[in-house]
């Protein structure tokens, strides 16, 4: 938290400054040191008048860079950011695509920047990723807003639904056209700033030419705002027969397995993760504080090999009477360490999971002597990760299993390709590590704090918890349509190094969660453990989950558990709700297979149940 006090008509500010939030929200102190900050009003930028500021904003930041400015300030009002004059990077960002990107907000190899938008609204115009954070340290966000124009997926009221049809009404900042033959695409609108010169306005027209890719159909309670009871994604392809229908805006759309209830919205999901709103990649010190992201075309915050993050009284939710916010992650961390602190946020209608916090691991491809290897990162979403060094310690890890039984140093280490990496290690390799097998970085896994929030309303589960620090997730309100908390990690698909240590989840209510098919648990395990190995293996550990409340529809499954070793259940209390229709279950709240040292005592609270 920065508490500023500006010297009129300077330009420079004298600020005490408490950089960081500790677990627990202990702040760590530092000394009143000097900062200088530059308003973009007096660069040039302007206000509410839909201009174009993407290029002040880059010399903005060139000049913070060059002259040690430590703050800019935008005054309160409405920036307008278009991909023209953006910057262009290749960039691999993690569980996201891959691709050339323009980016407008390049913040690299900066020393203490605070970006303070005082209440401002910063919106974004077509094909672009608004924030860059690469190599830099000591970053804060703070009192703004992120939203784009035109958003990356679709939404449609349900008029009426027949066998192999569909008819949908779509609201205007949804454009559409079909083609010649009959195929539903999605188009851009036309976004020229005001004052650009006839040749700018002219390649501006082939943004509207570029198509809103989509892959599957969801579909959203149009009065709960969330996914509709027990709905499946319905993966479609991008290439839906559709014809017009007689009144405004009306189409009908065709596939064999189309269903819906009319009055509903039914949701188009974009075909790839391309525009994130914060890349956050090789940086420390990183605080978002009162930052809302109403939208991003893929993740809203990603962090890679970071070290302390916070994201605290912000939030990542819809605007316009949208249904959907972030099309992925509403954030996401990928080999980070130091903290990862969540504290006193709204996380809802993303199209996947709150929170994902997991290391990586690669397959071995080729053994090339007794101390060489060959890996390649398997997942297309982990191309050109970086996350291998010279003196790096690795763990080897059997793939069916996911039972690490060794580690090796890293002698000399080589990329050959976005995908594989040449490992020499210290040691003679061990005689059980094959192809197949994968390794993954021994690192100082961070502590994670996950407190107050609110998530609610997404598609798929609450929040994934795959590290390895120590984690606590306290006083927060999970409602969401799969599993509230999955612990996961895998080394057959997404390759995601999870494992808990030390995991504490006590005081949440968690209500009525799991009115949807992405998962089987309110608490679920689904690490990829073959069946063969699962009574062998023991991936998550020490577990507590204590006082909290459940608010449950059914006797559906509080726990699903399996390759558990200490988890223990005491003091919750479980009460019935009438929020959605009862299922036919199975097996009752409880489920443990292949676990040892499972502890459920002391939950005597069974509310409103024959």
């Amino acid at each position: 938290m920065l508490v500023a006090a500006c010297i009129s008509g300077c330009g420079v500010s004298v600020t005490q400054a408490n950089n960081g939030v500790a677990n627990e929200g202990n702040l760590k102190q530092t000394s009143t040191v000097k900062r200088q900050s530059i308003n973009v009003l007096d660069r040039g930028i302007t206000a509410n008048d839909r201009s174009d500021s993407t290029y002040k904003i880059i010399e903005i930041i060139e000049e913070a860079k060059k002259k040690g400015v430590t703050k800019i300030i935008f005054p309160k009002g409405r920036y307008d950011f278009y991909p023209t004059r953006a910057q262009e990077h290749y960039l691999f960002i993690s569980n996201n695509d891959e691709g050339l990107k323009r980016v407008g907000f390049p913040i690299e190899g900066l020393d203490q920047l605070e970006i303070d938008g005082q209440g401002s609204q910063f919106i974004f115009h077509g094909f672009m990723n608004p924030f860059l954070v690469r190599d830099a340290k000591g970053i804060t966000f703070k009192n703004f807003s992120i939203d784009f124009e035109r958003p990356f997926h679709q939404e449609a009221e349900i008029l009426a639904v027949d066998d192999g049809s569909m008819d949908l009404a779509f609201g205007e900042e949804f454009p559409y056209e079909i083609t010649p033959a009959g195929i539903l695409q999605f188009v851009g609108i036309r976004e020229i700033p005001p004052g650009y010169p006839i040749f700018e306005r002219l390649e501006r027209r082939k943004d509207v030419e570029k198509k809103y890719g989509y892959q599957s159909l969801l579909e959203f309670d149009k009065e709960k705002r969330e996914t509709a009871y027990m709905v499946y994604d319905l993966w479609i392809g991008n290439a839906v027969k559709a014809e017009h229908l007689p009144g405004e805006r009306r189409v009908r759309i065709f596939h064999p397995k189309l269903s819906g209830t009319v009055g509903n919205i039914m949701t188009f999901a974009p075909s790839r993760r391309d525009y994130v709103g914060f890349t956050l990649t090789g940086s420390e010190d990183v605080i978002f504080d009162n930052i809302t992201i109403h939208h991003a075309g893929g993740m809203g915050i990603l962090g890679e090999n970071c070290h302390n993050v916070t994201v605290k009284n912000s939030a990542v939710t819809p605007s316009k009477s949208r249904y959907i916010s972030t099309t992925a992650d509403a954030t996401h961390f990928v080999n980070c360490s130091g903290e990862i602190n969540l504290v006193n946020n709204l996380f809802e209608n993303q199209k996947d999971d709150a929170t994902n916090i997991h290391g990586i691991y690669a397959m071995v491809d080729t053994i090339l002597d007794d101390k060489t290897i060959d890996v390649r990162v398997q997942h297309p979403h982990q191309y050109g990760f970086e996350f291998i060094d010279k003196g790096d310690l690795l763990e080897l890890v059997q793939g069916p299993s996911m039972i690490t039984y060794g580690a090796n140093k890293v002698a000399e280490v080589e990329r050959l390709s976005k995908e594989i990496t040449r490992v020499k290690f210290v040691d003679t390799l061990d005689k059980r590590f094959q192809v197949g097998d994968s390794v993954a970085e021994v690192r100082d896994y961070p502590d994670v704090l996950i407190k107050g929030n609110i998530i609610r309303r997404n598609r798929a589960r609450g929040m994934l918890l795959n590290c390895r620090g120590k984690t606590l997730v306290e006083d927060n309100y999970f409602h969401s349509p799969g599993a509230a908390i999955l612990f996961e990690g895998d080394a057959n698909f997404w390759f995601e190094q999870g494992g808990v240590s030390d995991a504490v989840i006590r005081n949440n209510v968690f209500d009525n969660s799991v009115f949807g098919v992405w998962g089987n648990s309110v608490l679920d395990v689904a690490a990829g453990i073959s069946d063969e190995y699962q009574d062998k293996a023991r991936y998550n550990k020490n577990i507590l989950v204590e006082g909290n409340t459940f608010n449950v529809y059914d006797k559906g499954l509080l726990l699903d558990l399996f390759s558990v070793d200490g988890l223990i259940f005491r003091n919750n209390k479980i009460v019935k709700t009438q929020a959605y229709p009862e299922r036919q279950i199975e097996k009752e709240f409880f489920n443990i297979e292949h676990s040892d040292n499972i502890n459920i005592e002391d939950n005597n609270e069974f509310i409103g149940f024959e």
